[in-house]
C-alpha cells in the first residue's frame, strides 16, 4: 500500500508531527465552532470534523505525539 508506506516514512520527521498537530488544532476549532453555529452549517462543520478525524487517524497521531511531544 503506497499511502501507508509514505506515512511510515513521514512518521520519522518532527515536521510531519507539527503538520498533524495543526490538523488536530483545526479539528478542535471546528468543534468549538459547532457550539455557536447556525443549524444550516452544522452538517458542513460536522463533515470537516469527520475529515480531520480520518486524517489524524491515518497519520497515527497517538504515536506521533508520544514520539514528538513538542512538535
Amino acid at each position: 500500500m503506497q499511502l501507508q508506506d509514505n506515512l511510515n516514512v513521514l512518521q520519522n520527521h518532527e515536521a510531519f508531527a507539527g503538520l498533524v498537530r495543526e490538523v488536530v488544532t483545526m479539528r478542535e476549532d471546528c468543534i468549538k465552532e459547532l457550539h455557536s453555529a447556525d443549524i444550516d452549517r452544522l452538517s458542513q462543520i460536522s463533515g470537516k470534523i469527520l475529515a480531520y478525524d480520518e486524517i489524524i487517524a491515518i497519520c497515527n497521531w497517538d504515536s506521533l505525539i508520544k514520539r514528538f511531544p513538542n512538535a
